[in-house]
């Protein structure tokens, strides 16, 4: 069984759009349509969908507009009750793919509620194959609460694997319970590596460094372009002090994205980093496909480019078709394939829409194999590092240009 916490789930609400969006206009949708959501419970909605067992756990009203959703869909889940509506998320879809998310905060959640959520986690996670924790966190909630999750389903007698998929703060903080997996896009995985102090260690002080050029940095001021030698300098500033600002943030996700190599150089980096680590990542990289690392191999993943209906929930999709790869006997690489067939396949779905076995189209998918190398042993524990901020007005996910889910 795969079991799935959402702190923060949400009802999600999609609009498509017959062009693109006009501020301060009025306009008509040619569709709209409701799913309850979350990114785990997204997860466990795509599980179920290839007949597996699944349970969603999350906070919740029985009443709830969320958990009748999940009634009426057959969907398996237990909640506690908070007494607060859960909240609502809005998505809005145009012809070309573009996606717009505007994401509530969500509800209070009270200190006796999370011990609740927490202890039923731990109930229901004995005799799981994995529990997957994601998604953001509700307000009133620590950023260390998936890391209190972990230490508690760690202590059941014959603990399950774990992954995590959430961002900013409390991935960082997850860090400290080491993860079986996390699943960071490339924007959640630059912050990390600049927390961590990690960055030269991953390549990617070196924007400005022609590929092939091996000379050090002192030998590049006569070729390295203005743009590049600043963002080589602001991230050289931040290595060992405050986050990167988003716009430099999303300069180096865009070189993650871009090149395969180079992530496998940082997911290496977190994975050899001293004190706690996550023991596998699965990093999405937009329309770039994944890159699947493990301490001493990494493999690459692309789907053929595609008409992008909708992109929210490809993520959420693309860790579902990697656990149930590794659930149903696949080797790790086989199990990438199928995670980047699931993201593609739900980025051709309206809403939040998780697509069957049937429409991963794994046999598209090409996997190469990866040097997951790095520049030298890392010398700052991505644990100990002060954690990222969390932006999420900039992010991808999944096989294809992705917003941020329902974080």
């Amino acid at each position: 069984m795969i079991l799935t916490l959402t702190a923060n789930p949400s009802l999600d609400r999609t609009i498509e759009l017959p062009g693109p969006v006009l501020r301060g206009q009025v306009q008509r949708a040619v569709w709209a349509g409701q799913q309850p959501g979350g990114k785990g419970v997204n997860v466990s909605r795509a599980v179920a969908a290839a007949d597996r067992d699944t349970l969603a756990v999350l906070p919740g009203d029985v009443d709830d507009p969320v958990l009748t959703g999940l009634d009426a869909i057959g969907l398996a889940h237990r909640s506690i009750p908070t007494g607060t509506p859960l909240r609502s998320n809005i998505t809005v879809t145009e012809p070309d793919g573009t996606t717009t998310k505007i994401n509530e905060p969500g509800s209070l959640l009270s200190p006796q509620s999370q011990n609740a959520l927490l202890d039923l986690v731990a109930d229901q996670a004995a005799g799981a194959s994995w529990v997957v924790l994601a998604g953001s966190l509700p307000p009133g909630v620590d950023d260390d609460f998936y890391a209190r999750a972990i230490e508690r389903i760690r202590g059941l007698d014959e603990p399950p694997l774990i992954a995590v998929d959430t961002s900013g703060a409390p991935l960082a903080a997850a860090l400290t319970a080491s993860p079986d997996l996390i699943k960071p896009n490339a924007e959640e995985l630059a912050e990390l590596l600049s927390a961590a102090g990690l960055l030269r260690a991953a390549g990617l002080l070196n924007a400005g460094k022609p590929r092939g050029d091996a000379r050090p940095d002192s030998d590049r001021g006569a070729t390295e372009s203005f743009e590049a030698a600043e963002l080589r300098k602001t991230a050289e500033a931040h290595e060992s002090a405050a986050p990167l600002e988003t716009a430099d943030l999303l300069a180096i996700a865009g070189r993650l994205e871009s090149s395969p190599q180079l992530t496998a150089r940082a997911t290496s980096a977190l994975l050899t980093a001293g004190g706690a680590h996550p023991r596998s990542i699965l990093a999405t990289l937009g329309a770039g496909g994944a890159v699947l690392a493990q301490p001493e191999t990494a493999w690459h993943a692309q789907h053929p480019p595609m008409d992008v209906v909708s992109t929210v929930g490809a993520g959420d999709s693309t860790l579902a078709g990697y656990l149930l790869g590794l659930t149903g006997g696949r080797e790790p690489s086989a199990a990438l394939a199928q995670a980047v067939a699931y993201g593609a396949a739900a980025a051709g779905l309206r809403g939040t829409g998780v697509p069957s076995p049937e429409d991963a189209r794994t046999d598209a998918v090409t996997v190469t194999p990866l040097e997951p190398t790095v520049a030298a042993p890392a010398a700052a524990p991505a644990a100990q590092a002060a954690a990222p901020t969390d932006d999420s007005s900039h992010r991808h996910e999944g096989t294809v240009p992705e917003t941020e889910e329902a974080r």
